[in-house]
């Protein structure tokens, strides 16, 4: 028989329905059952409650109180003790001052199943996590404000949080890409903040580890471009100082995304990559990478350069000593050498090379900024001449159709008006003389030859 997700919980509406029951009852049942499970002194020796429903219970028998307030999820009911729920949770603590009770619409990616989980830690009581609810509890957690107070008996959930992952996820490859991939379904939501954070580590994992291969990179290419910013801003931020990983991840995806991203979609994760951060065996794999854009290489090899002029500007600048009071000396030091001419020329020289460094990257930067939009205008301009071209194309072949049709019907014309002739000069020999009589042939002058035409008519 199918369980609804109170049922799969093991909180019924059953255990609650009974709210009629006068007091009296109601508290000798909490006396008799009490004996059975022992004072709230004794409660540490047993074993912790497993689902909401009996911590919810424990609560009720130690505390002699009934759950005060209903807080509905989805298609779920639960009933809570207002102390306890209000004095962890910030956001049950706002909406239940002056209702008790009330429904909440969770972000997407979260369910009532992770919200239960995080309402036992209300109750002071171990949350059972597990990889697939990892990141869910935690976004829970962030989401309904959940106290950061630790006490001696009641860790806050982020501690059992992070203790789980170091202790039973990072040290286990399956373990992480199944943390991975639960984190994809928070994605694009309100809660999406530590799932991206929890995406972020287990990267960080899965690239140290030896067994783990490169399978999970799969994970992160399958990944929308939306989210993939979201997951590069994040170990932009977790890594400043090293982006070697940073840099794999981003070049893995767009060699799985050609032809499917906008130069601008292209730019904006690239430039969450340090170059200065890279080692150099991939800063030159960076520099001769066709996938990347090429404004993208062009300034990350001129801010390399101004970087190495600067470097050795200030390994060739003469050391500054500290200007000390002559009441603080004992003894007279010795006067420092002066400098010479040559460490001076040639320390201006470096000056004007990173001046000059500088206003050539900002000059090429225009520029190419400059021939992008020129090659966007070219491309316009090619569309449009296309366009016209296929246009003017399609008007010649109507007006040589139409041409062709007016020439065909006069030649049929002039060919019905010779066959005519030749059908009426074809009639007996009279047909000359008949003509003479009406004056359409005349008598040819003196001196002129007749021919025949191919009518038969003799004309001069």
């Amino acid at each position: 028989m199918e369980m609804n997700g109170w049922q799969q919980l093991g909180v019924v509406d059953t255990i609650y329905e009974d709210q009629e029951e006068d007091e009296e009852d109601f508290f000798n049942s909490l006396s008799h059952s009490s004996s059975a499970v022992g004072s709230p002194s004794n409660r540490a020796d047993l074993s912790p409650p497993s689902t909401l429903r009996a911590i919810v219970e424990a609560w009720s028998r130690e505390k002699g109180c009934r759950p005060d307030v209903i807080v509905r999820v989805e298609d779920q009911c639960f009933r809570l003790h207002k102390d306890p729920v209000i004095h962890r949770c910030g956001y049950l603590k706002r909406h239940l001052t002056d209702s008790s009770d009330i429904t909440i619409k969770l972000p997407l990616g979260l369910t009532a199943d992770a919200f239960s989980l995080v309402i036992i830690s209300c109750y002071n009581e171990n949350v059972p996590l597990t990889p697939t609810n990892l990141a869910s509890v935690c976004a829970a957690a962030e989401w309904l404000e959940i106290s950061n107070k630790n006490t001696s008996t009641n860790p806050y959930l982020t501690t059992l949080i992070e203790d789980y992952f170091f202790q039973e996820v990072a040290t286990e490859s399956v373990r992480t890409i199944e943390v991975l991939r639960s984190c994809v379904k928070l994605f694009g939501g309100e809660a999406s903040a530590p799932a991206v954070t929890f995406f972020a580590r287990c990267v960080e994992v899965l690239d140290g580890s030896v067994v783990a291969g490169e399978e999970w990179l799969d994970d992160v290419a399958a990944l929308p471009i939306e989210e993939m910013q979201a997951v590069s801003d994040e170990m932009h931020e977790r890594s400043l100082h090293d982006h070697d990983l940073l840099y794999r991840l981003v070049d893995h995806y767009l060699e799985n995304h050609k032809g499917k991203l906008s130069e601008e979609e292209k730019a904006r994760l690239c430039y969450t990559i340090t170059c200065s951060s890279l080692s150099p065996p991939l800063f030159m794999h960076l520099v001769q990478n066709p996938r990347l854009p090429l404004r993208f290489i062009v300034q990350a090899m001129l801010l390399d350069q101004l970087q190495s002029h600067h470097s050795m500007f200030l390994h060739h600048q003469p050391t500054i000593a500290p200007q000390i009071k002559p009441s603080q000396l004992q003894h007279p030091l010795p006067t420092p050498p002066a400098q010479t001419l040559g460490a001076i020329l040639q320390r201006d020289a470096l000056l004007r090379q990173s001046a000059h460094l500088r206003a050539s990257m900002e000059a090429t930067s225009f520029r190419i900024e400059s021939l992008e939009r020129e090659m966007a205008g070219l491309k316009r301009c090619l569309r449009r001449s296309d366009e016209a071209a296929r246009s003017e194309s399609f008007r010649t072949v109507s007006e040589i159709t139409a041409k062709s049709g007016d020439i065909e019907g006069k030649a049929f014309l002039g060919t019905r008006l010779v066959r005519g002739f030749k059908r009426f000069f074809k009639k007996g020999g009279g047909a000359s003389a008949e003509c003479r009589k009406l004056g359409v042939v005349g008598e040819a002058p003196a001196g002129h030859r007749r021919h025949r035409s191919l009518s038969g008519v003799e004309i001069a």
